[in-house]
């Protein structure tokens, strides 16, 4: 029951930042067959419901694992695990942090070089429990096309 609450505040925070999504992109069914899904863009490839993703294709660093979605089209929704190395001593021999998320993709835009095909453009992170250091419990992040 909460996480549904948690999902729904989330939904219509989204739409009213994105400003043009609308309540039925949200519920809408299942692509038809004929049309192409949304891919986020990891490390060069197109990805559909990547199990993990690699924000700055720098795994050495930070980046999401585990992730479980619960929706993927226009908008996508999951949750999963941040992991941030520490860097100490060193950050070849740090050890991974593990922050609980909750993971959206929004804002889909047209892939460039990739007639027809569509990419999530924005990742919104929701912390849900403990985060890093001076990290806001939400953070929108740019990604990139290719």
């Amino acid at each position: 029951m909460r996480l549904t609450r948690v999902r729904l505040i989330l939904a219509a925070g989204l739409m009213a930042l994105a400003g043009t999504t609308t309540a039925a992109v949200l519920v809408a069914g299942p692509a038809s067959a004929s049309s192409s899904q949304v891919v986020v863009v990891n490390c060069g490839h197109g990805q559909v419901r990547p199990a993990q993703y690699d924000i700055g294709c720098m795994a050495s660093q930070e980046y999401l694992a585990q992730l479980r979605w619960t929706s993927w089209r226009s908008v996508a929704f999951g949750g999963g695990v941040l992991k941030v190395n520490n860097c100490t001593p060193s950050c070849a021999k740090g050890r991974y942090i593990k922050y609980p998320v909750l993971t959206v993709l929004w804002r889909a835009r047209p892939w460039p070089h990739h007639a027809g095909r569509q990419y999530f453009s924005r990742l919104t992170l929701i912390f849900t429990g403990k985060r890093p250091a001076h990290v806001p419990v939400t953070q929108n992040i740019a990604l990139p096309s290719s």
